[in-house]
């Protein structure tokens, strides 16, 4: 057959993804030629740009879901929570494979305490759900950053914060070690739909989605599904604050959601239990759409 090529972005992030999916590939298809095409998408480009309701809906994936299309390439690895929840006509996620750890990491100078963060608290972080989050536990200063993960990191020196607040998956995938560290518990710090999720993306129709599904994993799909049908029924992208963390008891999913108003000010929060993933994400967030008014 072919070399299948892989198109992904250049951030470190990005590349050890599309490396650990093409190992796993190579591992369930032996003997199979990859080839790696690096793309650079509006997110690369438009580094200054924030994150708010002027963002391209696709900022981190557009160009590279259109390099599929065009059969530039045959796939791409995306972190799935950078992908708008409309479906891309002709593509499809052909493989979901195992998640990585879903919770949030907040990296600081000196060792905190989270419940009581000292007045003034400064905190990098270009996530809408971050910030209002954080703003709930007190008088902290949010200060927009950019860049990809080991940018984000070395910025708490060179723009003078107190912390940063990043994915622990990117953390973990990159081996990046940090002295001052918390975890955030993902009952208060809901995370990003999603989160630690990869998605392995395909045209509809021809070899490399049949190869690429022996990656997938039914349980990951099943909780993210959720988690992304939440997110499409409050009609949300990257610029709005909203978490979703979904978890698998047999056949029963559990859905927490978390809702903010645009300025972070109010909250609305709540959990629903179901066996039908794109209905309990449905129903969630109605349900807080309404509490939130």
């Amino acid at each position: 057959m072919k070399p299948l090529r892989i198109g992904t972005r250049g951030s470190d992030l990005a590349l050890w993804q599309t490396n650990w999916v093409t190992e796993r590939l190579q591992a369930a298809k032996p003997g199979i030629e990859i080839i790696r095409v690096i793309i650079k998408t509006h997110g690369d480009l438009a580094t200054q740009q924030r994150f708010d309701a002027n963002w391209p809906v696709g900022g981190f994936v557009g160009a590279i879901e259109q390099a599929i299309s065009n059969k530039e390439v045959d796939l791409a690895v995306h972190s799935y929570k950078d992908l708008q929840t409309a479906t891309t006509l002709g593509l499809t996620i052909a493989a979901i494979p195992i998640r990585e750890v879903v919770y949030d990491t907040l990296v600081t100078h000196d060792t905190v305490d989270l419940y009581h963060l000292p007045k003034g608290f400064r905190i990098g972080t270009s996530s809408p759900r971050r910030a209002a989050q954080f703003r709930q536990l007190g008088d902290v200063e949010i200060v927009e950053i950019r860049g990809n993960v080991p940018t984000r990191v070395a910025k708490l020196q060179t723009e003078e914060l107190d912390g940063v607040v990043l994915a622990g998956a990117g953390l973990k995938r990159l081996s990046i070690e940090t002295p001052n560290r918390i975890d955030l518990p993902t009952d208060k710090f809901v995370p990003a739909p999603a989160q630690g999720a990869l998605a392995i993306q395909t045209r509809d129709h021809g070899e490399a989605r049949d190869i690429v599904a022996l990656l997938d994993d039914a349980p990951t799909r099943k909780t993210v599904t959720a988690e992304r049908a939440f997110l499409r029924q409050i009609g949300g992208g990257c610029h709005v604050p909203v978490g979703a963390l979904a978890k698998l008891d047999g056949l029963t999913i559990e859905l927490h959601g978390q809702l903010f108003s645009d300025d972070g000010s109010r909250m609305a929060t709540g959990i629903e239990i179901g066996q039908d993933a794109e209905a309990v994400g449905t129903v969630l967030a109605d349900r807080l759409v309404r509490q939130l008014g």
